[in-house]
């Protein structure tokens, strides 16, 4: 068999380079092969982004969707139907995103509930932690 799925990224540059050779070529006898080999490209590409999805916690994902799409926080929460200060919330790690707004997320953006629905620590519970990390210290050191 001459291709294989994707498994590693060298193999993914390899069928990357040898897909641009073939478009490059521009001969009709290579559209299946071409044809084949985007599919297998965009099999990994699709898993290695839901991989690098799953890695960012809800707060980060949401930062980068907004980004990537160029929209405001006024604009997103007016998209969506919520106030503009529960989206800074959320971004200032404030406040938790509910499960009425996980839905909202995964509808808009057309991604799974899963990938906004992950715990993620609010500002206040850092500070929690803090504190309790700072009096079990100086607990041990007395």
């Amino acid at each position: 068999m001459k291709y294989k799925v994707i498994k590693s990224i060298e193999q993914y540059n390899e069928y990357c380079n040898l897909h641009e050779q073939l478009m490059i070529a521009d001969n009709e006898n290579d559209f299946d092969e071409i044809e084949l080999l985007e599919l297998l490209i965009e099999d990994f590409d699709n898993k290695f982004v839901q991989n690098r999805i799953e890695e960012l916690n809800p707060v980060e994902l949401l930062r980068t969707l907004l980004r990537d799409a160029s929209l405001s926080q006024a604009d997103f929460a007016k998209a969506i139907g919520i106030s503009k200060q529960l989206v800074s919330d959320i971004l200032h790690y404030r406040r938790n995103i509910s499960k009425q707004l996980v839905v909202k997320l995964s509808e808009f953006f057309a991604m799974s509930e899963r990938a906004f629905s992950r715990k993620y620590a609010l500002k206040s519970e850092e500070k929690d932690v803090d504190k309790k990390d700072l009096s079990e210290r100086v607990a041990v050191s007395q």
